[in-house]
């Protein structure tokens, strides 16, 4: 199946411009055109508008969901061929990780190449072959492991710990043993959605619906501890981090929640991209 036309349209769509996809893609602007032309004959209905701005139409959107769909395959697929024949034997292992497990791979070897990417997307990277390796992390049920994982990939515990509340030292709360969830919607929240525990997560896997207040989209542990610390907000993190100054870290008991950190690599990984992933896991340590 000859796909360049799918990936005239993506790119076209992606750039907002025909001159500028033909310029990324290395094709001539008039064979970038008749791609999309041609899909959108075949299609019997206008895909991309043109002016006043190359935008996709609601048929487009849906077309284009599709034709993602369609590339992605194609490259899993050349991916999966590759591995299957050793020609991917001495390429760069290429590592995908979420923002709040970067930490561990640089023990996955100095050739390799870092894609920071949210967990979904890192797991995608991995099915569709950008990636040999994923190193995802979120917040689960205990011995779950966590969603977005295919038959053919293999997944390797790197780390589990029990799910805590960050609150101020001050706080009324502080010095309990444990913290149920559901007594704490109506508490104030950070807003967060890319650190390890997130309020997007805690609130996903407990079902529940947290009241949230100041909003933080960076990755850095440091800065959701100075907004706890100043009152913005409480916070989720694993037991086993460090509590900074000022602060305290309150063990949740329920629901019965667990932050993990997951190595994914195809069953059919070669040499170079288990030891990588070997050496994420003993970059975790015990």
């Amino acid at each position: 199946m000859d796909t360049r036309a799918l990936l005239s349209l993506v790119t076209v769509a992606d750039t907002a411009s025909f001159s500028r996809a033909a310029a990324r893609l290395g094709f001539t602007q008039s064979a970038v055109s008749q791609h999309v032309a041609g899909l959108e004959r075949s299609a019997g209905t206008l895909l991309l508008t043109r002016r006043p701005a190359v935008v996709p139409t609601p048929a487009g959107l849906e077309y284009l969901r599709h034709a993602r769909a369609i590339l992605a395959h194609e490259q899993a697929a050349h991916a999966a061929v590759a591995r299957a024949t050793g020609r991917d034997a001495e390429a760069p292992v290429t590592v995908a990780v979420t923002p709040a497990a970067e930490h561990l791979v640089a023990a996955a070897g100095p050739l390799a190449a870092v894609l920071v990417l949210d967990t979904t997307d890192a797991a995608s990277a991995l099915e569709s072959g950008r990636a040999d390796l994923a190193v995802v992390d979120g917040v689960a049920a205990p011995g779950d492991p966590l969603p977005g994982s295919s038959p053919d990939v293999a997944v390797r515990l790197v780390r589990e710990s029990p799910v805590a509340v960050l609150l101020p030292a001050d706080h009324p709360l502080s010095g309990r043993p444990g913290l149920d969830l559901t007594s704490l919607t109506e508490a104030r929240w950070l807003d967060t959605s890319r650190v390890a525990c997130s309020t997007a997560e805690l609130a996903s896997v407990a079902r529940l619906a947290l009241r949230r207040g100041t909003a933080y989209t960076g990755t850095t542990p440091a800065v959701v501890a100075s907004l706890v610390r100043a009152g913005h907000g409480l916070a989720g993190a694993p037991l086993t981090a460090a509590v900074p100054d000022g602060l305290a870290l309150v063990p949740v008991v329920a629901p019965r929640l667990v932050y993990r950190v997951e190595v994914r690599i195809h069953s059919t990984a070669r040499a170079a991209v288990r030891l990588a992933a070997d050496g994420v896991r003993e970059a975790a340590g015990p």
